[in-house]
């Protein structure tokens, strides 16, 4: 199988492991069905609404691990094993380059309230920001009271589906496969970069949070070349789904998180264009 798919072409080879994670979504998603609707036949099948209100384990179990696991993780995985390319183009491990990446990280996570407002004004323009806000609204009400509270058993199992398996399936399919099988064949690192996050973008489906999700994949592809490790990117992907997790499970979103604070933007926009212009100073040289 790995020499037939190393003989496939670059599209191809996208191709197939799309379709094995489609095949090995639908595989998991039911065999979880079957084995949850036998342990707890009391829980509807034909009814999400009920599902995500008094069976919340169960439900990410049926929908969340499936999607992650089956559809992002497993083709990755392949991906690492079958693909006849190194990533060879990525920077070495470096101490410094894993401390740059952490702080660009940083300095973008701390500018997300001034990219989320730049996407308003954008969704604004085009008529649809109340639709959308309102939307977002539903969709965090229901996730709050999917994970539930810290001290219960729904959060944990939340953490671990939501925060970390999300965390580690994601970096692995777009930054692992994805980007580096776009890097590998087209040797060109800034069409690599904004392809993988447009799409890592556009696949969560919250048009609101377009441009923070865009650049956060920009990011997140940036770290992994940067630093050469995939688990720099797995560790604060995994954090930052973690942080916002808790956040909602206790309604404590900190106010910079939801208003633009001068102090904190422009010090943070200092910084970034410092550490972009030192990277580049470093690869010119």
């Amino acid at each position: 199988m790995k020499e037939r798919f190393q003989l496939l072409s670059p599209f191809s080879q996208l191709i197939v492991l799309i379709l094995v994670g489609a095949v090995s979504f639908m595989i998991i998603s039911m065999l979880l069905a079957t084995i949850i609707s036998a342990i707890y036949p009391e829980m509807p099948l034909n009814n999400l609404k009920v599902q995500q209100q008094s069976f919340p384990v169960q439900f990410m179990m049926m929908y969340y691990f499936p999607f992650q696991f089956g559809l992002f993780l497993i083709p990755s995985l392949i991906y690492s094993q079958w693909s006849d390319k190194e990533n060879i183009f990525l920077f070495k491990k470096s101490l410094s380059g894993t401390a740059w990446s952490v702080l660009l990280f940083v300095c973008v996570f701390l500018l997300l309230p001034f990219l989320s407002e730049i996407n308003n004004l954008i969704n604004q323009y085009l008529g649809v920001l109340e639709y959308l806000e309102s939307a977002k609204l539903n969709s965090d009400e229901q996730m709050a009271q999917l994970i539930g509270k810290p001290e219960e058993l729904s959060f944990i199992v939340g953490v671990l589906i939501i925060g970390l398996l999300t965390g580690i399936a994601e970096e692995f399919a777009f930054r692992k496969m994805l980007f580096s099988h776009m890097l590998n064949h087209t040797k060109k690192l800034g069409l690599s970069l904004l392809v993988n996050a447009l799409i890592f973008a556009l696949l969560h489906f919250n048009f609101l949070q377009m441009l923070p999700l865009f650049v956060f994949g920009l990011v997140l592809g940036m770290v992994y070349y940067f630093s050469g490790s995939i688990w720099v990117g797995v560790f604060l992907h995994i954090l930052n789904n973690i942080v916002n997790l808790w956040w909602l499970a206790t309604d404590s979103f900190p106010d910079w998180m939801n208003n633009i604070h001068l102090e904190i933007t422009i010090p943070s926009t200092l910084l970034l264009m410092g550490l972009i212009i030192l990277k580049f100073y470093r690869c010119k040289v």
